[in-house]
């Protein structure tokens, strides 16, 4: 039973890769965010992991790894805007130190780094892994400086590989992202009886994947990390925000208008199209995977209701 770290295992995503993991027969040990432990199950393996701290984690209490998936970031664009010193400090120096802790102990530990699809520079086509690298916000620049980190390691001769995937979500996502956003506000207004569903630009084209796949992706570039530097992690198709929005509507009652809301114009830092080229991604695992829009939708949609209705708090929608 081969034993995978986790970082932001406390997480959105982390919490989903966790299961997957446990599916698989495997088990896990945890980096989680002080404060967040009680999120973990009872009698995990797990060091709390602050990756602005200057310390380094200690890593004597756990378990030898077969393999780390390293999440833990600032993921939120607008959060990176307003903190640029501490997402560099999250996205690219904690990660290195945390790096080198683990090679100096395991230096043969195979490592899936996370990066972004938004280190590329907007096109109209499906971008490749050797495009262009322009990150447009905040976001995506420190996403790219920690492949640069991550990529130092590679010179060296450790066995990592630069994962950039494009947008992911599903049930538990938190309301900051623009999926769960509309999803919880619908909910909101479907419980008041109806109102207004203040909106930002619903043009953007978005790769959309379930955070299931994106999961499972992970684990299968991790049983080959080494063997490419980095992939992209996509459908390769694309899905406009505003359709998306669409559907939404149409899964909560109709009593809902629609109204633009300057202050959630982000202008230059959201790009028109995001969409990822499959290729690389294919050729190692044979495929990449594919979204099923009603799926996911309706999935978002019962999530909605029930965090609404156990009073989750939307201040951050």
């Amino acid at each position: 039973m081969a034993t995978i770290y986790v970082t932001g295992a406390d997480g959105f995503v982390g919490g989903w890769l966790r299961k997957a993991i446990e599916q698989r027969g495997d088990s896990w040990a945890a980096f989680v965010s002080p404060g967040r432990e009680s999120l973990l199950p009872e009698g995990c393996d797990f060091v709390s992991l602050d990756l602005a701290d200057e310390q380094t984690a200690d890593l004597s209490s756990l378990p030898a790894p077969d393999g780390l998936i390293h999440l833990a970031a600032i993921s939120s664009p607008p959060v990176c805007e307003a903190n640029p010193e501490l997402a560099q400090a999250v996205n690219v120096d904690g990660p290195r130190k945390l790096y080198q802790a683990i090679f100096d102990r395991w230096p043969d530990c195979p490592i899936v780094h996370v990066s972004s699809g938004h280190v590329y520079k907007p096109a109209a086509h499906d971008l490749s892994e050797d495009e262009e690298l322009i990150p447009i916000n905040v976001y995506g620049r420190t996403k790219l400086d920690g492949e640069a980190m991550a990529r130092e390691f590679q010179a060296a001769g450790h066995k990592i590989t630069v994962v950039r995937p494009f947008n992911h979500t599903g049930a538990g996502q938190l309301p900051m992202f623009a999926l769960p956003s509309f999803a919880m506000r619908l909910a909101k207004l479907e419980a008041d009886g109806g109102g207004e569903l203040q909106v930002g630009w619903l043009g953007g084209v978005r790769d959309f994947l379930h955070v299931a796949d994106v999961v499972d992706t992970y684990l299968a570039v991790l049983a080959q990390a080494g063997e490419v530097d980095l992939v992209n992690v996509c459908s390769g198709k694309g899905q406009v925000i505003g359709a998306l929005l669409d559907g939404l509507l149409a899964r909560f009652n109709d009593n809902v208008i629609v109204v633009a809301d300057e202050s959630r114009m982000r202008g230059d830092a959201d790009a028109d199209r995001m969409v990822g080229d499959t290729s690389r991604l294919e050729k190692l695992l044979g495929a990449a995977p594919q979204i099923d829009v009603n799926f996911l939708l309706n999935e978002l949609v019962s999530d909605a209701r029930a965090r609404v209705a156990a009073g989750e708090s939307l201040s951050d929608a």
